[in-house]
């Protein structure tokens, strides 16, 4: 009841984002692309004046922008935009999960044993809400942890719907660790934000709105 939603088409010469990897050049609004940072699904826009143009005269504090393509993927840029693909089965719960960066600054939950990133160095505490490395855990979600579940958390059917501490995040299969076994932040399956990037998200809209 904190948000108002206002809806801005902007009409294009052509439909789709450009994808440069397979050297598909599209002239669209935002001239929206894949490939951002080498990752052929991550798709991000370079020209915010462009954006912030089209904005122009509408009141806005959070931008969601859609882009008509079938081909999976998305970017959310904290204090900037949230950018989502609109003709793929997935198109809902990535626009959520862009939304949990963009809006909140939460950082993602999953990490790939093909596909691993050292962003956070383990002895420096991920300044994102939903992160750690145990550097400085404190006033992130403590609160949320029940005193008999051990810290870190073991990824065990005893503690499956349980907030904890579990390795495995931000892009790191050790050293970084998440809140809950699933989350929105984690995989597009799971149904909803977990408890505490739920409190992340609550925290900012209060910090905003009160």
């Amino acid at each position: 009841d904190r948000f108002n939603v206002v809806a801005v088409m902007s009409p294009s010469e052509e439909s789709g984002p450009s994808e440069p990897s397979k050297g598909i050049w599209k002239n669209t609004a935002l001239h929206s692309n894949f490939d951002t940072f080498y990752s052929n699904r991550y798709l991000t826009t370079l020209h915010l004046k462009d954006l912030h143009d089209k904005l122009a005269g509408t009141p806005y504090e959070h931008i969601i922008v859609l882009v008509n393509t079938a081909e999976y993927g998305g970017g959310g840029i904290l204090n900037s935009y949230n950018l989502s693909m609109t003709d793929n089965p997935w198109f809902r719960p990535v626009v959520v999960h862009e939304f949990g960066h963009s809006f909140a600054g939460l950082g993602d939950e999953y990490a790939y044993e093909a596909e691993q990133i050292p962003m956070y160095p383990h002895n420096v505490e991920p300044w994102e809400p939903n992160l750690t490395t145990l550097a400085d855990f404190k006033g992130k979600w403590e609160n949320l942890i029940d005193k008999k579940t051990p810290v870190p958390t073991p990824a065990t059917g005893k503690y499956k719907n349980k907030v904890g501490v579990y390795e495995g995040a931000g892009y790191s299969l050790k050293g970084v660790y998440r809140g809950m076994q699933d989350c929105r932040m984690r995989t597009n399956q799971y149904p909803e934000f977990c408890p505490v990037c739920q409190q992340a998200i609550h925290r900012l809209i209060d910090f905003y709105t009160r």
